[in-house]
């Protein structure tokens, strides 16, 4: 996220499971944050915003002091080094060599450190609350401490560097952080040490931590690791070392695209229609590292338009920016962080705006006055594919999902989600006229769901559903507006729809009938029927979900009414089309003529009965979920007319038909099965 918030509520974990497809964590069974009033808290200063990074390991410099917890036992820590809880149980770090897992984990999630054969630092906490206790889950509050570090030849910086695989459970609350003392724990300066993981998130890396600010210059230091409030999942640590900091060393963590850069939360999306497109500006995450103030700072970015629809090859090159040279103090604060917006070289007109449909990719550059440590470039996605520009489709995956998340992944009040009628989910989408424009030529005319391979969901019902959505509101529950799109007839999950892509149209609501005010939307789904207390449930994409704002995916659940918001990245794209009615059309709902569809559903071949008490002559159309006409008519009605209907050349689905003439439009949906 890039802007801060505070938590109404703290979270309290119930269970948890992991997919495959996907190869990241579901959130199975969390509690879904509430969100209290959003400030404005300037980028530049929001450490937060480095959502999803892990570090790459340097060459480091000269080690100062190592431990590889190599001459541990089961009732022994390396020589000088002891662990603290304060609890009054066993719930603290220990030594051991294999991991003990929980209700919630598993074996497979050992370190993966180069000694890990000769033994680890292991906080279990998931084994420890397995099975939890009738009192509830019992939170950590446990350290474990080196002996005091002594520099022969003191330095001015000092990194830390360790082996670490962590899950983060269970709230932004909770802390796992390193301490560094040069007076025996009297006074410390504390560090972040979940490298900037995401709540539910898991990782397995090297963790590269500037202690400079605490202990920079000193010959003699401490280093605690402080597990406080986490309940479930693991913390593991292996091959600790202290390391002579760099003078220079600056480094890019983080390139973004905020495609609406206007708002606190946002969304990275995958597709985005051109007609949507709206100015983007290029931007990153610096952070000096050094000893040494930098001079000279500069953040480069190109983009290249990959591929047209189809796979044609593209423009290449076609656009650059450049920031203007910064001066970047030394960190001697925890990880000095730098928000820089590259601007249009030559231009006060800093944002990036496509010319063509297809494919297009970014590289960033950061570059200085000073021989740096490491280099800095870095392409977003390997697959050098970070965006698409489209004709219809607005999506946030990037066609790399798997697994599942819906209402039946989360609990509240002790009670599991995805049981009865009323529940819902969804995704936020921020629409914006690339015109500049608040009225929107363009309308959503359905929804697609990556439906995951879960059989129980065959028989359950939902209605896909528009939301209007006002961050400026003091709670996610005020956030929430009316219906802005909907469905007159909820749809029933067939076995067909299993681990496919799925779309349902829109036909009911401003938003299908009018359009969209530029703004924030929250598309996703209401559950109308669970068939016996059956969950529907979407794919997720972890691959684009690290680019991913919190705050922009949403859960409410009928058993606990109130909407809240969820680390996850479900796959529910918004389908776009034109407005196919001209200025002064209406929509009524009373008309001199009236029209019958028979049968409905059908396999492509029905009848139209119209029937008008006047002489009125309409265009007769037929369109699919995206608003594509697939047959147009005029006709003239005095009385009663019938025409025969054949679509059976068409895939099957749902169509719209419509009678449309100056003043007035009439439209039914037909099923063709």
């Amino acid at each position: 996220m890039k802007k801060n918030y505070t938590l109404l509520t703290g979270l309290v974990l119930a269970s948890c499971a992991t997919f495959a497809q996907s190869g990241a964590l579901s959130t199975k069974n969390v509690q879904p944050q509430e969100q209290a009033a959003l400030s404005s808290t300037p980028k530049s200063v929001d450490p937060d915003y480095a959502k999803g990074f892990n570090k790459i390991p340097k060459a480091f410099l000269d080690t100062v002091y190592f431990e590889d917890f190599g001459s541990g036992t089961s009732i022994s820590l390396p020589t000088g080094w002891n662990v603290v809880n304060n609890n009054p149980n066993n719930f603290q770090w220990v030594w051991n060599n294999v991991y003990v897992d929980g209700q919630f984990s598993n074996a497979a999630n050992i370190i993966s450190s180069p000694s890990v054969a000769n033994g680890f630092m292991v906080l279990t906490a998931d084994d420890f609350n397995t099975p939890i206790p009738a009192t509830g889950a019992v939170a950590m509050d446990t350290y474990f401490e080196s002996p005091t570090i002594t520099i022969a030849n003191p330095r001015a910086s000092y990194w830390v560097t360790y082996d670490q695989a962590v899950r983060y459970c269970c709230s932004g609350a909770n802390r796992l952080v390193i301490q560094a003392s040069v007076d025996s724990f009297a006074t410390f300066v504390e560090y972040d040490a979940t490298n900037g993981i995401a709540v539910n998130a898991a990782s397995d890396t090297i963790n590269i931590i500037n202690i400079s600010s605490a202990v920079g210059g000193a010959s003699d230091f401490r280093i605690r690791f402080v597990s406080e409030g986490n309940s479930h999942y693991y913390w593991m640590i292996d091959d600790f070392a202290v390391i002579e900091g760099a003078a220079n060393d600056l480094e890019l963590r983080t390139p973004y695209l905020e495609f609406n850069f206007d708002y606190a939360f946002n969304p990275f999306y995958g597709q985005i229609p051109y007609d949507l497109f709206p100015p983007l500006p290029v931007s990153g995450l610096v952070y000096n590292n050094g000893s040494n103030n930098a001079t000279g700072v500069e953040l480069q970015a190109s983009i290249s338009h990959q591929t047209f629809p189809g796979g044609t090859p593209g423009l290449g090159l076609v656009y650059t920016s450049a920031s203007t040279p910064q001066s970047f103090v030394s960190n001697q604060v925890n990880d000095t962080t730098y928000y820089v917006v590259s601007p249009t070289v030559g231009s006060a007109n800093p944002r990036f705006v496509p010319t063509v449909l297809g494919n297009f990719s970014v590289d960033l550059l950061l570059t200085g006055d000073s021989l740096d440590l490491s280099s800095n470039v870095i392409g977003v996605h390997t697959n050098n594919r970070l965006f698409a520009t489209s004709d219809t489709i607005f999506a946030r995956d990037d066609n790399g999902y798997g697994g599942g998340t819906g209402p039946g992944s989360y609990v509240r009040n002790g009670q599991t989600g995805g049981q009865l009628p009323g529940d819902a989910f969804g995704t936020m989408y921020i629409v914006e006229s690339g015109t500049g424009g608040t009225q929107l030529t363009k309308k959503p005319t359905s929804i697609t769901y990556a439906v995951s391979t879960d059989l129980d969901q065959i028989g359950v019902e939902i209605t896909p559903t528009i939301w209007s959505y006002n961050e400026d509101s003091s709670t996610i529950a005020l956030a929430f507006g009316a219906v802005q799109a909907s469905s007159f007839i909820p749809y029933t999950i067939t076995a067909a729809d299993i681990g496919n892509l799925l779309t349902l149209p829109f036909d009911n609501g401003p938003g299908f009938m009018n359009g969209l005010d530029s703004g924030q939307i929250v598309g996703g789904w209401v559950v109308t029927n669970t068939n016996g207390g059956f969950n529907f449930e979407v794919q997720a994409d972890a691959s684009s979900g690290q680019f991913q704002d919190d705050v922009t995916c949403f859960i409410d659940l009928a058993h606990s009414p109130g909407w809240g918001w969820v680390d996850a990245n479900p796959v529910i794209r918004i389908n776009f089309a034109d407005l196919p009615q001209p200025t002064g059309v209406r929509n009524v709902s009373t008309s001199n003529a009236t029209f019958t569809v028979v049968p409905n559903p059908n396999n492509g071949e029905f009848k139209l009965t119209i029937s008008s008490t006047e002489k009125v002559t309409y265009t007769l159309n037929v369109r699919n979920v995206l608003g594509q006409a697939v047959y147009t008519d005029n006709i003239t009605v005095n009385g009663t007319v019938t025409e025969q209907m054949d679509l059976t050349q068409f895939e099957k689905g749902v169509y719209f038909v419509s009678l449309e003439n100056g003043t007035e439009r009439i439209l039914k949906k037909v099923v063709v099965k």
